[in-house]
């Protein structure tokens, strides 16, 4: 039974993904020499590598990969032809981790193009890190703004047209709201509003909370949803019309600090969402988060891009103030 599993999920066609290499992407430019995570090297890191996505992120080795194909045999659906050899279904299983596991080997280490095209010939197992390398290359590295909505709309595109399949992962699940998040900052309001992300963004955060409440990356960006909004409307406006609030802005920033304390992103969002909603009044605030996140120790390239994102803003902050 499971042999003839493994061979219908080498040959469905269950959506169209793309495979080629990412040939215009830039390179990733900060150290990559402390982000091995050879052989054994990638379980042991994993607990604190995927420390953002929530409690007990599963690691993607041959027994999963035979658990998700007997429940749900379309999350390995389109796995390119030849991509696995023929065998029995614990060596297809062991063969399919094996290569699911190298492209999370290289979104931690930064390389990304190399993450998405190894990720995609995987079908829906291998969607996640590949678009997960889409969405932290074109926030962080795609200077074009053009091409980095791009980029962001494809992750939304590609996770929708996932179906129900979407929603066994959070990290996919996340990915999808993170890109329509950063995509509703750049936006115009009619365009936002007509796309519909004011809603499907607090929806979406919503059923990835009710899985696992203490998703430190989904209660930082509620935080920031709220503050964003209150930018672009205005307090009164946005408790009336979306029902948010400095209170629950707060709420969700401290719910994700309380989860976990040693995310760069949750600092540097924190400190954005502190101006966004106060101004320059809480600025000492802001300053002192942005600090945090400068001086933690990157264990991964997500952890060095936030980082230096988190140092130019605080580069930023510091001017401001200096200047007041």
């Amino acid at each position: 039974m499971r042999s003839l599993l493994f061979a219908s999920l080498v040959t469905l066609s269950f959506f169209s993904l793309s495979a080629n290499a990412q040939d215009d992407w830039k390179a990733f430019p900060y150290d990559q020499s402390n982000f091995d995570f050879s052989g054994d090297k990638l379980r042991q890191a994993w607990p604190q590598l995927t420390r953002g996505f929530g409690t007990d992120y599963p690691f993607p080795d041959a027994p999963w990969v035979l658990s998700l194909a007997t429940q749900h045999p379309k999350t390995l659906a389109s796995v390119v032809p030849g991509t696995l050899p023929s065998g029995t279904p614990e060596e297809l299983a062991s063969a399919y981790a094996n290569k699911l596991q190298d492209a999370w080997r290289s979104l931690f280490r930064g390389d990304f193009a190399q993450a998405k095209q190894q990720g995609m010939t995987l079908g829906f197992g291998g969607q996640v890190p590949a678009m997960f390398a889409q969405v932290l290359y074109a926030m962080y590295l795609e200077t074009d703004q053009d091409k980095k909505h791009q980029l962001l709309e494809q992750v939304i595109d590609l996770t929708d047209k996932a179906g129900d399949l979407a929603k066994l992962d959070l990290v996919a699940q996340f990915g999808r709201t993170y890109a329509k998040a950063r995509l509703g900052e750049e936006l115009s309001i009619p365009v936002i509003l007509k796309r519909g992300y004011t809603s499907q963004i607090p929806d979406e955060l919503d059923a990835i909370l009710s899985k696992d409440p203490r998703q430190p990356y989904a209660l930082a960006l509620y935080g920031g949803y709220q503050a964003g909004v209150i930018r672009k409307i205005g307090s009164m406006a946005g408790k009336l019309t979306y029902n948010v609030s400095a209170e629950k802005m707060e709420g969700y920033f401290q719910r994700s600090f309380a989860a976990r304390d040693d995310l760069p992103i949750g600092h540097y969002e924190y400190a954005n969402a502190l101006s966004y909603v106060y101004d320059d009044e809480q600025d000492n605030k802001a300053l002192q988060h942005l600090k945090k996140a400068a001086a933690i120790t990157p264990i991964s390239a997500m952890d060095s891009l936030e980082i230096a994102h988190a140092k130019q803003l605080l580069d930023s902050f510091k001017q401001r103030v200096a200047g007041n």
